[in-house]
């Protein structure tokens, strides 16, 4: 059975957390427990379980109840229920052990491990990891979790030339919509539209380099011949209108957007002292701007540049047509474009 993109990025996700979480466990017996392979077992079993609860409370649950919440309290929330769970789960295997080892009743043993100092123990360093994990998930919604990882490694210390895939895409009548707005309602209505959009971005393995006023940049290795960018797009559009009726009801509009995608080598490297950042240079993003700039003037919602066209592979729902070469501001060179629709 194929996975939605959805579950897809939903299964990585929690993979990821319960990898981090085998890892401590089996560090954690490794400080305080004896090293058998019984001991080590055990202690993967209760990271797995610990894992898995934190992967599925933050992929089903927290991100949809507490998504509109100042980040402190819905940590202190979640902190708080992952103290009852990670209690519950200690408790539940390694009173087994108690029982067995002691041969005494499941429930007496459960008290007394409860009453013991090794549970002290035992919670205060699953909460650390807990507390661990919370944070890095929320520096990793900051930067990204491809500059997260890249960061920590240092790859961008010194620059780097790089093959990637832009995709430039911005509301269209920002202008006329921030006049009609006050200016704390247009603000909200960016918000939540970089809000929806950015889960499209990820369902497709997509990259937010930058905000820049009404616009996204989006970034994706160029390695392999996909289509990702292409339906990352649409998808997009599917996650606003599926917020139509929230949109209409909060703003009195809908907001509609426009994107141009281009594809080359840049130089990329790490900026920055007291704030660090991964950054990309290169004629290829201003090449990007340009093309998103011609879609109001040729009448497309998406426009792609010919360079692009040798890495996809487009599935029969999207109708490809070519435009001829355009000429393009501030450009010596014109490049041939095509606009990309949904087949009826």
């Amino acid at each position: 059975m194929k996975l939605s993109p959805e579950n897809r990025l939903r299964f990585h996700n929690i993979g990821l957390i319960l990898a981090i979480a085998l890892l401590f466990g089996l560090s954690y017996n490794y400080l305080y427990y004896p090293h058998t392979l019984t001991e080590y077992l055990e202690a993967a079993s209760i990271s797995i379980l610990i894992g898995m609860m934190v992967g599925i409370m933050e992929e089903y649950s927290f991100k949809k109840i507490f998504s509109r919440l100042p980040y402190l309290t819905v940590f202190m929330i979640r902190l708080s229920v992952y103290c009852l769970l990670v209690a519950a789960a200690l408790g539940l295997v390694l009173s087994i052990e108690i029982a067995l080892t002691e041969e005494i009743p499941y429930r007496t043993a459960i008290i007394e491990y409860f009453g013991s100092a090794m549970f002290t123990r035992d919670l205060a360093f699953s909460l650390v990891f807990v507390t661990l994990i919370l944070f890095i998930t929320q520096i990793i919604q900051l930067i990204g979790k491809a500059n997260f990882f890249r960061l920590m490694l240092g790859l961008y210390h010194r620059p780097r030339e790089v093959s990637r895939i832009f995709m430039f895409a911005d509301i269209k009548g920002s202008t006329s919509i921030a006049e009609r707005l006050s200016t704390t309602s247009y603000s909200m209505l960016l918000k939540r539209f970089f809000e929806d959009v950015s889960d499209a971005i990820a369902l497709f393995r997509g990259e937010i380099y930058q905000y820049v006023g009404d616009e996204i940049i989006v970034v994706w290795p160029l390695r392999e011949r996909s289509d990702n960018c292409i339906q990352c797009f649409f998808k997009m559009q599917e996650m606003i209108n599926k917020n139509r009726d929230e949109y209409l009801q909060k703003f009195d509009l809908v907001p509609e957007f426009k994107a141009g995608i281009h594809a080359g080598s840049v130089m990329v490297t790490e900026v920055g002292k007291q704030k660090k950042d991964i950054v990309y240079h290169g004629d290829v993003l201003n090449t990007t701007s340009r093309i998103e700039a011609k879609c109001n003037e040729l009448g497309q919602e998406l426009l792609i540049s010919q360079d692009l066209l040798p890495y996809l592979q487009l599935k029969s729902e999207f109708s490809v047509t070519p435009l001829g070469v355009i000429p393009l501001k501030g450009k010596a060179q014109d490049l041939h474009l095509y606009g990309v629709r949904l087949r009826n």
